[in-house]
């Protein structure tokens, strides 16, 4: 009996003393694992923060990326540039440099780009090299030492020659929508600090004349009312569509006015001369009417612009400085008057001459005009 009950008392202190161990061992595991949780807790949130910056990062670059598409007039640079219009219209001297203002039109967009005529050459440039169709023609190049490129004249033939290259350009497939030509209709960050600063400069001017109260000249008020009509200028639509637009369509011509608008759309190769093919239009007069075609030489231009400058003189001699000048004769000794390029040059400054006469009332309304456009007296 001794020994049984001496055996229960040490059995009963092993049990407790397992149990005691037992009891440990489970408030050591809890107290290690707190530290663990805490851990992992502090993982999360560190997660959680990372997650939430990578997003206000996202967020911030959207909202760049946005920012700069908005100053890129939304035109993805990974797409076709489908451009309905565009036209060189102004041009400006800054610093002794020429640039050419722009103006392109989308479905959706319109803006302006400003460029230097070597923006021009860098483009026809990269063009040669991609593109196995036959490019529009690009104004020759004239070294400075030869030719003074500010000079009004100058600049107005180039400008002129600038607005028939990009209009056909816009028009000739697999050129249009080549990544370099969708590039060259962004807007660029030089061009905007030039026209920028010009706008200070102009600024400066006018309140240079207010305080000397000096009213700008005929030549500076032109021009600031052509850049009014520039900036007041609203997108016309026909159809859902834009609509095409030449120089003389910039103009409100009267209702009595004879021919409102003129486009030399083709021309002629005959044996020893070119004939031109003149499209004259009056917006005033019934469909059946309003449109006809007249064939000239060039011959008959220069000496309809004889005939107009004479009568002109003794009628009206202060128009005469303000009407454009003819394109000049070319010796054929020099000049191959039958070379394509040649002729499509002249073509286009002929047009361009024909174009601003129609802004004068005293040529439209001038005997030996009309009589050269085929309009009946």
């Amino acid at each position: 009996l001794f020994f049984f009950e001496v055996g229960s008392m040490s059995a009963d202190a092993s049990n407790k003393s397992a149990e005691t161990q037992s009891a440990d061992d489970s408030n050591r595991n809890k107290e290690e694992s707190k530290p663990e949780s805490n851990l992992n807790d502090e993982s999360n949130d560190n997660s959680k923060a990372a997650a939430n910056a990578d997003s206000n990062n996202k967020e911030q670059s959207d909202e760049k990326k946005k920012s700069d598409d908005d100053k890129n007039i939304h035109v993805p640079k990974d797409k076709n540039l489908k451009i309905d219009y565009v036209s060189v219209k102004n041009s400006f001297v800054h610093n002794d440099v020429v640039f050419y203002d722009i103006h392109v039109k989308t479905a959706q967009h319109y803006w302006h780009v400003t460029k230097r005529y070597s923006q021009f050459e860098d483009l026809h440039s990269q063009l040669l090299q991609i593109s196995k169709e036959k490019l529009p023609l690009l104004p020759a190049k004239h070294y400075k030492w030869f030719t003074d490129h500010t000079k009004p004249a100058f600049i107005e033939k180039r400008r002129a020659l600038l607005d028939n290259y990009v209009k056909k350009l816009i028009r000739a497939k697999g050129v249009n929508s080549s990544q370099c030509v969708v590039n060259f209709f962004h807007n660029d960050k030089q061009a905007e600090e030039v026209i920028e600063k010009r706008r200070i400069e102009q600024e400066q001017l006018r309140a240079s004349l207010a305080q000397n109260d000096e009213a700008p000249d005929e030549e500076q008020a032109e021009g600031a009312a052509a850049q009014n009509n520039e900036a007041n200028e609203e997108e016309q639509k026909v159809n859902g569509h834009i609509k095409e637009r030449r120089l003389s369509d910039d103009w409100e011509f009267p209702e009595d006015q004879e021919v409102t608008n003129v486009v030399i759309q083709s021309t002629r190769k005959m044996t020893d001369h070119v004939l031109y093919q003149i499209c004259v239009s009056n917006s005033h007069k019934r469909a059946s009417f309003r449109a006809w075609t007249v064939l000239k030489r060039f011959t008959q231009f220069y000496e309809m612009d004889s005939k107009l400058r004479t009568s002109l003189q003794t009628q009206n001699p202060d128009l005469l400085p303000k009407l454009p000048p003819a394109p000049s004769r070319k010796l054929k000794l020099v000049h191959d008057h039958m070379d394509d390029d040649f002729i499509e040059e002249r073509r286009v400054l002929l047009e361009n001459y024909l174009s601003k006469l129609l802004r004068f009332p005293e040529v439209v309304r001038n005997e030996d005009f009309l009589d050269f456009l085929g309009v009946d007296m």
